[in-house]
């Protein structure tokens, strides 16, 4: 490599904010039982991942609120993350995402294994059609997020998965994708980024119009193609004067800072013929522009990685402006339930059979450790959806596997109808 200190740059950028997100997650799954890594927040994963913001976009515009599990930080890091990207396009993903940097670092052992041959194996054609998947899932998740209002992604989600696969609360699709990605990254570079990941084919739009792309200079170009070997996503970056591909991640490695060998002939840069950005001032900007924004957040009270405890309100309807149980937390105590939606905690204490002296501060996530005596059945928080929406006559369909206890039928009974309270039996 023609300046191995600009890659290092880039490498120490990456190690860094992999070790604050890994810390970050271990905090939270740390935290329920009592423990916490000094200074470290303890935020879950998706409060810390900008595509949360993303896929809440739709219910932020037509609810004001946002899907669950997600926060005002995701929105947040979506702003910042796509600012970025107007100027310098997918450089989260070559610079910042902690998934693209273990698929590097797997990609090492890749290429002492396979040599010229990495990163060469799936056929050019095959591949071209490949990099289209990733606009498919996207799509498809969205699409499904808006409907059933919640990140219904983690369950395949190899990033969600990696850090949090010690908890035992992870999906056995997720731990199989980590596990196929992981294989793959040792015959292709970044072959989640490329072929899957919905986040990265949103900021792969940028492209199409950033500030600040790759540019090649024809007039000096020697047409050696080292910046096509060393492109980890396959671009013809020899064959354009300007990189517009959708694939490109910044990460500069094809520039004449690192491998090119000719001075100012591929660069980032605004202009033509113009001094390009170099890795030092890259990395600089971009932890000014991520941590800068998330520091001017809090300062106007913006930043919340937790959620606000009251659901969201029906927006039309006969029920326009009443809570909407389906938006209901897990993260919510029984004291949050009972005041948004005005029912007494001792009537949900009794429904659930809670012996607290002070429900109030019981977290709904806790009801799922509660066992019916009778049977294996457990109740969480879906029992809780279930129960306030009958209890207060607003609609609600539940998941197919939820159950009540017996003692919340009890309190019903002078609620609904003989046939309703048969369904519930």
């Amino acid at each position: 490599m023609k300046n191995k200190r600009a890659g290092i740059i880039r490498k120490i950028v990456q190690i860094v904010f992999f070790v604050v997100i890994a810390l970050i997650a271990v905090n939270h799954g740390l935290e329920k039982y009592g423990k916490t890594i000094p200074l470290v927040g303890s935020s879950s994963l998706h409060a810390v991942c900008p595509f949360g913001g993303v896929v809440s976009i739709y219910q932020f515009i037509t609810e004001g609120s946002f899907v669950r599990m997600t926060h005002e930080s995701s929105f947040i890091l979506m702003i910042i993350v796509s600012v970025m990207a107007v100027f310098f396009g997918p450089a989260f993903c070559g610079w910042i995402c902690p998934f693209g940097t273990l698929q590097e670092l797997i990609g090492k052992l890749g290429r002492k294994l396979l040599g010229k041959r990495y990163n060469r194996i799936i056929p050019e054609r095959l591949d071209r059609v490949l990099r289209y998947l990733r606009y498919f899932i996207l799509v498809w998740v969205l699409f499904m997020t808006a409907v059933i209002g919640k990140v219904m992604f983690s369950s395949f989600d190899p990033y969600f998965t990696l850090f949090n696969f010690w908890t035992g609360h992870v999906a056995v699709s997720g731990l199989i994708i980590l596990l196929i990605t992981f294989l793959l990254s040792l015959l292709v570079e970044r072959p989640y980024c490329k072929y899957a990941c919905p986040y990265g084919a949103f900021l792969g739009l940028f492209n199409l119009f950033r500030i600040m792309p790759i540019r090649r200079e024809k007039d000096t170009c020697i047409s050696c193609g080292l910046c096509d070997k060393e492109c980890p996503m396959n671009i013809k970056v020899s064959k354009s004067e300007t990189i517009r591909n959708h694939q490109c991640i910044s990460c500069m490695r094809c520039t004449s800072e690192q491998i090119c060998p000719e001075d100012a002939t591929v660069t980032l840069s605004i202009l033509k013929k113009k001094r390009g950005v170099s890795s030092t001032q890259m990395a600089v900007i971009l932890s000014i522009m991520f941590i800068g924004g998330v520091a001017l957040s809090m300062a106007f009270n913006l930043w919340n990685t937790e959620s606000k405890k009251r659901p969201s309100r029906f927006t039309e309807g006969v029920y326009l402006g009443y809570a909407n149980p389906a938006d209901i937390r897990g993260s919510f105590t029984l004291g949050n339930v009972s005041e948004a939606f005005g029912i007494d905690i001792k009537v949900l204490s009794e429904a659930f059979g809670v012996k607290s002296s002070n429900p109030s501060i019981l977290k709904i996530k806790e009801l799922e450790s509660m066992t019916s005596s009778e049977s294996d059945i457990h109740y969480g928080t879906d029992s809780i959806r279930l129960f306030v929406s009958r209890y207060k006559g607003v609609p609600y369909i539940p998941e197919e596997d939820t159950h009540l206890p017996l003692s919340a039928i009890r309190v019903l009974e002078d609620k609904l109808t003989p046939a309703d309270l048969d369904e519930l039996r």
